[in-house]
């Protein structure tokens, strides 16, 4: 495609410019770029020179306390909301929806830059999001551009095979995948489909979680070090409220640049922090010692 570029990145920092009112402009970090500590809490050696240290814990500032003078009568729960927008390319107008479903799907073909997570498997990843749509609080958001599926977020409730899938967590939910085709970069698309995906009041009493792991990250075609890719997703999720936590789970220990990140929806409670941070380790000890 004419606006496809080779070498792009997955995920993007976006940093205003001054190019007309309101304007966003899309820029790289230089290649020198230092890896700054974000998030709070002391820091850990991780062994790779330049990563920054993992916070144990979010940080009081963060935490969803409340005293029995503060306490409020109960929320609604806030009902999912509809978003959809559009990026116009070279080539056509490019349509972002949340739960888009699992009909609309059926009907796209999976645009062949999409293989990250399918492992170069196209077809494979359209029935995960298949599987995903149909699910019970299922969230899928699609990026089409004629017909093809450009780019997806896969919201879900995390699977029961994992410490994270807990009966009794209704409201704990799994960030699973967020992808860009390698022909549809550098348009804004990464960022685009996460505002479908969290301007929803829906996640406002919800707690998400997203485990990023480097073998899924496309260092090959954007030609970063997965240091510096980890700090692009960082500053991206980060602007949606995501933050760092650190994790005994054994898939997010495997490399010290793998991430675990952290939503707190703006009306969780301290329970619901409780109960989830009970989830952060099997090691009683270690759990103590972070106080958790």
């Amino acid at each position: 495609m004419a606006f496809a570029l080779r070498n792009q990145l997955y995920f993007y920092a976006w940093q205003p410019e001054a190019s007309g009112r309101g304007a966003v402009q899309l820029t790289k970090p230089p290649r020198d770029r230092k890896i700054k500590g974000k998030g709070t809490g002391a820091a850990r050696s991780t062994g790779d020179a330049g990563l920054h240290g993992k916070p144990p814990f979010f940080g009081l500032e963060k935490i969803p306390f409340e005293t029995a003078t503060q306490k409020k009568e109960p929320k609604p729960a806030p009902e999912a909301k509809k978003n959809s927008s559009t990026i116009e390319t070279p080539e056509g107008p490019l349509a972002i929806e949340n739960y888009c479903p699992a009909s609309r799907l059926q009907e796209l073909t999976v645009d062949d830059g999409i293989l990250m997570f399918s492992r170069h498997n196209p077809e494979r990843q359209k029935r995960a999001l298949l599987n995903v749509a149909n699910d019970e609080g299922g969230n899928v958001v699609a990026a089409v551009f004629q017909e093809r599926l450009a780019g997806y977020i896969g919201i879900h409730h995390p699977s029961e095979g994992e410490r994270w899938g807990k009966p009794g967590y209704p409201w704990l939910f799994e960030l699973g995948a967020i992808e860009v085709s390698r022909n549809f970069r550098e348009i804004g698309l990464a960022m685009a489909m996460m505002h479908a995906a969290w301007d929803d009041p829906f996640y406002d009493d919800k707690v998400v979680i997203t485990t990023a792991f480097t073998w899924h990250w496309d260092l090959e075609a954007t030609g970063m070090t997965k240091l510096e890719y980890r700090e692009l997703f960082i500053e991206l999720a980060g602007r949606f409220s995501f933050m760092e936590m650190t994790t005994d789970e054994p898939n997010v220990m495997m490399d010290s640049a793998n991430l675990f990140l952290v939503r707190l929806g703006r009306d969780t409670t301290f329970s619901q922090y409780q109960k989830f941070a009970s989830l952060l380790f099997t090691n009683e000890w270690e759990a103590m010692l972070r106080g958790f």
